[in-house]
């Protein structure tokens, strides 16, 4: 895991250096806003996005490269289990609305824009590409990842995705167990997987010791995306912030409790926080929380 810089807490505005040596190179200093005590890189272009993905990559031991949104900010409320996974990533990305929202609403640093992997992952995979990294897909259903990587061959020539699985082996132990083998056998550099959260988050790191992999990519659903098998949100809805709301109308059943219910529980939350935290800045001067994390 890579160093923080932390600042004192309660306190946003003014880093207080740990520990750093003289020669300490901030060129790569990736600022971070704390939402509900996780701690999410902020990024105010795609390419600072990608540089640091791959930095973490080239780093020393196995990275995680996380994403939070507001359905996993929930989960982490109620799963101690999953926010200490998602307090351990290496990287933490905005992957919603909600939580850009919520960096606006909180005091403090703000974070300029969302990333989500299914408008992003051409561009990695071109980075990768070029940086002449390679990666694996063990995510969707059966055939799923397969349609993906032929999208990929006619939109990405050379691109460096050197296998593929579906993702239904966590409860199949005599196939998870084929399934590593075949992984450690191609030793991609990037692990991308999509089991759905929380589960993918727990796979990783009660497997992620067996495998032979340089860093770990939960994506969620992004191949369904890309293989067509689920319509992606227009772009004019994305940019107005309203994915939840094209996704619940796709599927209203399976998705209202995670958005008509989640969505509120989580701004009420987030409105309740940022109360206490100007009412205690009224009092002791304090400003929020946050810290500055290095490569």
């Amino acid at each position: 895991m890579r160093s923080a810089v932390a600042l004192k807490p309660g306190l946003k505005e003014t880093p207080v250096f740990l520990n750093m040596p003289d020669d300490e190179d901030f060129s790569s200093v990736v600022p971070l806003v704390q939402i509900e005590n996780m701690y999410v890189d902020v990024f105010p272009t795609l390419e600072s996005m990608l540089n640091r993905i791959v930095q973490d990559i080239r780093s020393p031991g196995q990275a995680k490269i996380f994403s939070l949104n507001v359905h996993g900010a929930n989960m982490a409320y109620r799963f101690p289990r999953f926010k200490r996974l998602i307090q351990q990533a290496d990287t933490l990305i905005c992957d919603g609305t909600g939580i850009l929202m919520a960096s606006r609403i909180l005091p403090g640093l703000t974070i300029p824009c969302r990333f989500a992997a299914g408008d992003y992952l051409p561009d990695l995979l071109k980075r990768l590409s070029q940086e002449n990294l390679t990666a694996f897909f063990l995510a969707g259903e059966p055939g799923v990842a397969e349609q993906a990587l032929r999208f990929l061959e006619e939109k990405i020539p050379g691109h460096t995705v050197v296998g593929c699985h579906h993702g239904y082996i966590a409860h199949d132990k005599k196939l998870e167990d084929q399934v590593i083998e075949q992984i450690n056998r191609l030793a991609p550099d990037v692990l991308f997987i999509g089991f759905g959260m929380p589960l993918q988050e727990y796979w990783i790191e009660e497997n992620m010791h067996r495998l032979d992999v340089r860093a770990f990519f939960p994506f969620g659903a992004t191949l369904d995306y890309l293989s067509r098998k689920v319509p992606r949100c227009p772009a004019v809805l994305g940019k107005l912030g309203l994915e939840w709301l094209f996704r619940f109308c796709l599927e209203p059943s399976r998705m209202f409790e995670r958005y008509m219910m989640g969505n509120p529980r989580f701004m009420a939350r987030i409105i309740a926080s940022a109360i206490r935290m100007r009412l205690l800045k009224a009092k002791t001067g304090f400003h929020g929380a946050g810290a500055l994390k290095t490569g």
